[in-house]
């Protein structure tokens, strides 16, 4: 006898007799939902008892197709599932019997349906592609975008594979990143040399996603799949440094940052258990995964009781600085470097000394550094070109007028920077020309003289003067800018008090 038990509120058939050709029991039971009820039993006939006519097939089939018609229509209510199973492996009933007929049209309801869905599927981004690639494979390189800035130039410094020909390939692409907006980002993943994708972001949530799709690049603008924020984490210090910071989930490129932002403040060899560390710095999201951590903004380290901020603030000249918002702000810098070219060798000193030509002892009114012929000489402080060309002695030379009665001069060039000429503005550090042997002098290198008041002094020992390091419009940026940041900071210092609170309580 074979049961088949179905769900409640459904059809329970059971099939009983020898393993023959004809069953010699069929019963159909309906199983109601709330309460059992007596089930009806249908005898039937004989297997060696003859049907009484060729139309009708005796009661069991009249039976059993009656119990067919109600399974499907309970199949059409949901009360069969389609997980339910008709075990067909051992029965040895003929094609044409009652067993087969019931089992084959169970089974046949209990068979997945085949969908007929399009090739490509549309994703949320709105288009119709392939699955975007992974946005944790390979590395994100992370670009921003100044004046002037190509595509191809920005691929130029990248070890890749991949060309700009290649990414502005569709006409798509090509209108939106063939001019690149100043001030935006541009994240590129490498793998293996090549790029799988790009993210194009001017501002904001909105950026275009360029991908490779079947050896193609496709692009689209979406609002949903990148993310750029402010992370903000704080938390004290139990263990070594590096420890608990991981442990906060600090990126290892935000720890690094911290220990080179608070190096002549805090000793990390030896910090305190109770030290308290807060810190804001810019992340970048793609398809919710973390693709580019980059500067901190603001950083807290209360270490042994004494609070230390620094903010980041861009200087006018390009450069960055961390700032303590508490200080002055006039803080003076040198505004003058010693030597006007790397790597020299100083060959001779200021004052008298032997002429390497005419023998005699005169006075040197500056200081050689022998170099090879072509090496870069920059500007040592900033300044106004006065002359450029031939000087006597000097062979050429460049004098630089630097205000306050300093001028410097730099003599036996073997040539000067493109386009220079008398009244252009000169920044500290800025090629004016390269060293050579031109005018008096027995080899290459180039001659330095320091003037105060038209005095020459000794370069390597004169006082340089200082300089504010922000201008008055700076020092009001930034001011705002600290406000805003210290006060994020101290709500974080509160953070990490409770959170030592915590631990010491719960022992943590």
């Amino acid at each position: 006898m074979e049961r088949y038990n179905l769900p409640v509120g459904g059809i329970e058939v059971i099939i009983s007799g020898s393993r023959s050709s004809r069953p010699e029991t069929v019963t159909a039971t309906r199983k109601p939902a709330p309460a059992p009820k007596a089930s009806h039993r249908q005898p039937m006939a004989s297997p060696r008892s003859k049907p009484e006519t060729s139309r009708h097939h005796g009661p069991a089939r009249y039976v059993a197709s009656r119990a067919l018609i109600f399974a499907t229509l309970l199949a059409g209510f949901g009360n069969i599932p389609v997980y339910s199973k008709i075990p067909s492996g051992d029965d040895e009933s003929s094609p044409g019997g009652t067993s087969n007929t019931i089992a084959g049209t169970l089974h046949t309801l209990n068979q997945p349906l085949e969908l007929d869905l399009p090739d490509h599927v549309e994703t949320y981004a709105g288009h119709a592609v392939d699955a975007l690639p992974s946005a944790t494979v390979g590395k994100w390189e992370l670009h921003r975008i100044t004046e002037g800035d190509t595509l191809t130039g920005i691929l130029s410094v990248l070890d890749t594979t991949t060309t700009a020909t290649e990414l502005l390939a569709s006409e798509d692409v090509a209108e939106t990143l063939t001019t690149l907006k100043p001030g935006a980002k541009l994240f590129i993943q490498l793998n293996n040399q090549g790029i799988r994708q790009l993210i194009y972001a001017p501002a904001g949530r909105n950026a275009y996603v360029v991908s490779l799709q079947d050896g193609l690049f496709s692009g689209k603008w979406s609002k949903e799949l990148f993310d750029e924020q402010q992370t903000q984490v704080a938390f004290t210090l139990n263990h070594p440094f590096h420890y608990d910071a991981n442990k906060a989930g600090l990126p290892i490129s935000i720890t690094r940052q911290l220990t080179r932002i608070f190096r002549n403040d805090v000793n990390f060899r030896r910090i305190q258990i109770g030290d308290q560390v807060s810190v804001i710095f810019e992340d970048y999201f793609y398809q919710s995964e973390r693709i580019y951590t980059d500067e901190i903004l603001a950083a807290e380290f209360n270490h042994k009781g004494k609070v230390y901020q620094r903010i980041r603030f861009p200087m006018g000249n390009g450069s960055v600085r961390y700032l303590n918002p508490d200080s002055d702000l006039e803080l003076k810098q040198v505004a003058f470097d010693r030597y006007p070219i790397r790597g020299g060798r100083l060959s001779s000193g200021f004052g008298s000394r032997r002429h390497p030509i005419f023998r005699s002892r005169r006075m040197h009114s500056g200081v050689d550094f022998a170099a090879p012929k072509g090496t870069p000489i920059q500007a040592t402080g900033d300044g106004t070109i006065r002359f450029v060309g031939q000087k006597g002695a000097y062979g050429n030379a460049i004098m630089i007028a630097h205000g306050q009665g300093i001028d410097t001069l730099y003599g036996h060039m073997s040539g000067f920077r493109d386009g220079l000429k008398p009244g252009d503005t000169i920044k500290r550090g800025q090629t004016i020309g390269y060293v050579g042997s031109t005018g008096r002098s027995t080899g290459n290198h180039v001659h330095y003289e320091f003037h105060v008041n038209d005095e020459p002094q000794n370069p390597m020992k004169v006082k340089l003067p200082e300089k504010g390091i922000l201008s008055q419009q700076e020092i009001n940026s930034f001011r705002r800018l600290a406000k805003n940041m210290s006060n994020q900071l101290s709500r974080l210092r509160e953070t990490a008090s409770i959170d030592r609170n915590l631990r010491q309580q719960f022992g943590g």
